[in-house]
């Protein structure tokens, strides 16, 4: 080991010698520190490992440099021949101070500033020769708009050229300074620029600010436009979504007064933000995420793509069997504004989008590919940067602790929030709308272990559509309403019956359900607890408190026929207003009336009076029968029919 350490020593001397290369970061004085630590590392850039004496490491405390070395190769025919290595003297004054770690790539000019090692300051230093420190390097590469500037016009061209006299918009508003400048360009070759200056400053008229330009070039070619604003020096004030072709000797925009006015609106470049709660050690904090801007590349987005590849996952997802998650690792592609993605990273991250917004009608086409296992579900994302809704379809979410995707309790998707839909038919148009629907009627069904909610259910009247259950983990904790052999997060109903609530605990406590209602109203709503035989009136007390809640415990190995809804809505028909429900008849009523049941030979079996609604036990052989309720002149008659 010895006699390697020192080969390995004398052949960096060497090497230093012969190469003597100039560093890249400043000199530092070493005095000024009182301890010395020796850091022994291999390098890989993006997971590859760079076997170059042109490759650069840096240690630092803060933004202090501390040390830094070119990589060496090891004297040949060392066990470590071809391998190269730093081996950087590191200083530190306290034991624990926390050092990270730079790379430059001397050849290609390129400074890679973001490495996921930290190491502590210690007497011992770190990494051997036959056990380096792996560092693992990539870059922190800011979005590009177009060419950089300052822009220079080609001389190439001789001729007429293009006329191009323009009128300047940001977002679609006049500009209100000439403090800008317009570059003409095809691909990445300057054909023009011109200054922004204000029609009054020719005229008494005052219609903006203007760009005059000639355009050279050859005929036909694909012409661009930029803009940058000088007077905040910003690279580029937005993206011109207008090209134009060229045509030798023609005018655009010349005549502004006769109407030709030629309009370059630039659309500006924002910036949005999404904090990641990684996941550490554990497997959860999964999250659901969509783009605000439309095609970027996901190695654009901040923070997004993370190395080693271990520490982050990216997927997309699409209707094929057994091939439903995309990974970027290895099928890359861009993100689009309307999809949503699948994202976790092992750190607390911000992502970062800059470019230009979405700024589309927010219409989706959704797909229903009928082979396939997930047949109909579509993963969408709101692609504007404000709330979105879309209208009363139910959708799904990621959970708080991002283990699995349950129903919302919410209208609402806010901004780079991805959503599960279903579409009933192939090429079904969803549209995300920033103005918030009207409200329908809706019981939702809230289940909370603490202060989390881990499910969600909902009975829905009158209009919207039935939603399957979606359980990525059969074994988590969930609460659903199952009919005809089917699990639904949301199912229809006509305002009054009963409903079973199934319900399966991942592992054993007390949990909580909690009960809301939107634009409906109940005569009667009883959550019935099959195991314990609780009869809970959702109603009691009026007004309730807030949400009314049923709290119980559950173990694992319950059976999940667990609850049942007995309830009748105040929306019903006057000629809906019981119906049949373990062993009575549960009456839907205002005030006093009179409450007669009749069977099918017109036998009178109950005649009494009620204040109310109310819950009437009679013993009632399978059949049909006459319900009367009379209050005063009024008469209601109802057919009821007892399985």
């Amino acid at each position: 080991m010895k006699r390697i350490m020192l080969l390995f020593v004398a052949s960096m001397l060497f090497s230093g010698m012969m190469f003597a290369q100039e560093y890249h970061w400043a000199d530092f004085d070493f005095h000024d520190y009182t301890r010395p630590m020796i850091v022994i590392s291999r390098v890989q850039f993006n997971g590859e490992f760079q076997n170059r004496a042109d490759i650069e490491v840096a240690a630092f405390v803060g933004d202090e440099l501390r040390g830094r070395s070119f990589l060496f190769e090891p004297y040949p025919g060392t066990p470590i021949d071809g391998q190269y290595y730093a081996y950087a003297p590191c200083y530190y004054n306290t034991p624990g101070e926390t050092f990270t770690f730079k790379a430059f790539d001397h050849a290609a000019n390129l400074e890679y500033d973001v490495c996921s090692t930290t190491l502590v300051g210690q007497d011992d230093g770190h990494g051997t020769v036959e056990d380096p420190i792996i560092l693992d390097f990539s870059r922190t590469v800011e979005p590009s708009y177009g060419p950089e500037y300052p822009w220079v016009p080609s001389t190439a061209y001789n001729g007429e050229g293009m006329v191009v006299t323009a009128q300047i918009m940001i977002d679609g508003v006049l500009v209100d300074r000439g403090s800008y400048e317009v570059g003409v360009f095809c691909g990445e070759e300057c054909r023009a620029t011109s200054g922004v200056e204000g029609l009054d400053d020719w005229t008494d008229i005052d219609m903006g600010y203007f760009a005059f330009m000639n355009v050279m070039g050859n005929n036909g070619d694909i012409i661009n436009f930029y803009l940058h604003d000088l007077e905040n020096n910003c690279n580029f004030a937005g993206i011109c979504s207008t090209v134009i072709e060229l045509e030798n000797g023609g005018e655009l925009g010349v005549d502004i007064f006769g109407g030709g006015i030629f309009v370059l609106n630039f659309e500006s470049i924002q910036t949005f933000t999404k904090d990641i709660i990684g996941y550490g050690t554990g497997t959860g904090n999964w999250y659901m995420i969509a783009s605000p801007i439309d095609g970027i590349d996901p190695f654009d987005v901040t923070n997004m793509i993370a190395y080693p590849e271990e520490d982050y996952d990216l997927f997309s997802f699409q209707q094929v069997d057994g091939e439903e998650w995309l990974n970027y690792k290895v099928d890359l592609f861009n993100l689009e504004a309307g999809k949503g993605y699948l994202y976790a990273n092992k750190e607390d991250v911000t992502l970062t989008f800059t470019g230009v917004p979405y700024n589309g009608d927010g219409e989706v086409v959704l797909e229903k590919v009928d082979d396939a296992i997930w047949s109909g579900w579509n993963l969408v994302g709101n692609p504007f940067t404000e709330t979105a809704y879309i209208g009363d379809r139910d959708f799904y979410i990621m959970n708080f602790g991002g283990t699995e995707i349950i129903k919302s309790t919410s209208p609402s998707i806010e901004p780079m929030e991805g959503v599960f839909v279903i579409a009933e038919n192939d090429g079904e148009m969803l549209t995300f709308s920033t103005v918030p629907p009207a409200k329908s009627a809706m019981l939702s069904l809230n289940l909370s272990q603490g202060r989390n909610v881990v499910d969600c259910a909902a009975v829905r009247f009158g209009v919207g559509r039935s939603l399957p259950k979606l359980q990525l983990n059969p074994n988590s904790t969930k609460v659903y309403i199952p009919m005809d052999n089917v699990d639904y997060a949301v199912v229809l109903s006509e305002g009054a019956g009963e409903l079973p609530v199934n319900f399966k605990a991942e592992s054993n406590g007390t949990y909580t359900l909690s009960f809301t209602a939107e634009e409906v109203s109940f005569n009667y709503l009883h959550l019935v607890d099959n195991m314990t035989g609780a009869d809970v009136d959702l109603l009691v007390p009026e007004p309730v408190e807030g949400p009314a809640s049923y709290t119980f415990t559950a173990k694992t190995t319950d059976y999940p026929s667990r609850f049942k809804l007995v309830f009748a809505t105040g929306n019903n028909s006057d000629d809906n207003f019981a119906f049949f429900s373990n062993g009575s008849f549960v009456i839907s009523n205002e005030g006093e009336a009179t409450l007669q049941v009749v069977d099918v030979n017109g036998r009178i079996l109950k005649n009494e009076t009620i204040n109310g609604s109310a819950s009437v036990h009679i013993n009632a052989a399978p059949g049909v029968y006459m319900l009367r309720l009379i209050n005063g002149d009024n008469v209601k008659v109802q057919k009821v029919v007892v399985d």
